[in-house]
């Protein structure tokens, strides 16, 4: 018999797409629920027109990743622990991607190009102990999931939408991806510049800053961090916290981590009670390394925009 030990949701979100609110009811609501397939319909033949979205699209489908109409374009990543009667871990991820319904189609197929990139690659096991939150911001910009990649894949498709045959879309509309993707692609070519431009906070860099120190990673990590990122007006952010992305994955990573070790931390409590330390799973031995300094109630570093939505 399995005993579901935890669950925590991560949400993962494009750079591209702002809520909007749900439409009527009625009648209208269910006209809005079919337009709205309709236009996820042509963002996905739009998006099957490009060879790179193409690939991605097949991609997806070999892994059965389901890809719906929402209020705003995001990738959600279930991430669920189980535990056996005799302590084996398991680990089971679920990913489903929404694409913004109110959307241009082919503004559409561009936010799947990119959510694409972070269903295809998803982050780190989120209950690993060693899950460390420089990691963590690092490959959520950088890595293969990232946003960066993301971006780049969105901006390609982009490239490759405005070189189909005349009529397929708009000259306005080609107009538009090249206004949006023109310095992904003057600055893509440079590896360490476009990275770098993800650094950029602005008016956020001060509360970046602020939340570092209450993680618990070495002093020298802290001062590295402090000479990366820059108080440059941003370039991308995240469109569901509204925030660049460094301090929304931050954000992300101590929600996360509070999450997973006030469960654990009651896991442990319980065990405890009458008993020896050695008792403990190596799971739980191991996290309690990690949940230094989380789980306190004053800590105020999360959002209700980050891991529960």
């Amino acid at each position: 018999m399995r005993i579901r030990h935890l669950i925590c949701v991560l949400i993962f979100v494009g750079c591209a797409g702002n809520a909007v609110g749900e439409t009527g009811g009625g009648n209208a609501q269910k006209s809005a629920s079919e337009n709205a397939k309709d236009s996820l319909k042509k963002a996905i033949w739009l998006l099957e027109q490009t060879p790179s979205g193409k690939e991605e699209l097949a991609q997806a489908k070999s892994l059965n990743i389901p890809i719906e109409a929402g209020t705003v374009s995001k990738t959600e990543i279930t991430a669920t622990r189980t535990q056996s009667a005799s302590e084996e871990d398991s680990y089971k991820i679920l990913v489903h991607v929404l694409i913004a319904r109110e959307k241009d189609p082919v503004f559409q197929a561009l936010d799947l190009a990119h959510e694409l990139t972070h269903a295809i690659h998803p982050k780190e096991n989120p209950f690993d102990p060693k899950l460390d939150p420089t990691q963590y911001v690092k490959d959520g910009i950088q890595g293969k999931g990232g946003e960066a990649p993301a971006i780049a894949q969105e901006c390609k498709v982009g490239k490759e939408l405005t070189d189909l045959p005349v009529g397929v879309i708009t000259e306005e509309t080609a107009q538009l991806i090249k206004a949006r993707c023109s310095f992904v692609w003057k600055t893509e070519a440079d590896a360490s510049k476009w990275n770098q431009s993800f650094y950029y906070l602005g008016q956020y860099y001060h509360d970046f800053i602020s939340l570092l120190k209450k993680t618990n990673v070495a002093t020298n990590t802290k001062i590295a961090w402090v000479n990366q990122i820059e108080e440059k007006s941003p370039m991308f952010a995240s469109a569901v916290a509204h925030k660049p992305y460094p301090l929304a994955l931050l954000e992300e990573y101590m929600q996360i981590t509070r999450i997973v070790c006030e469960k654990t931390m009651k896991s442990v409590a319980s065990q405890l009670s009458g008993r020896t330390i050695a008792s403990l799973s190596a799971f739980q031995t191991a996290m309690q390394i990690r949940c230094r300094g989380f789980g306190r109630k004053d800590d105020s570093s999360a959002t209700s925009d980050s891991s529960q939505e």
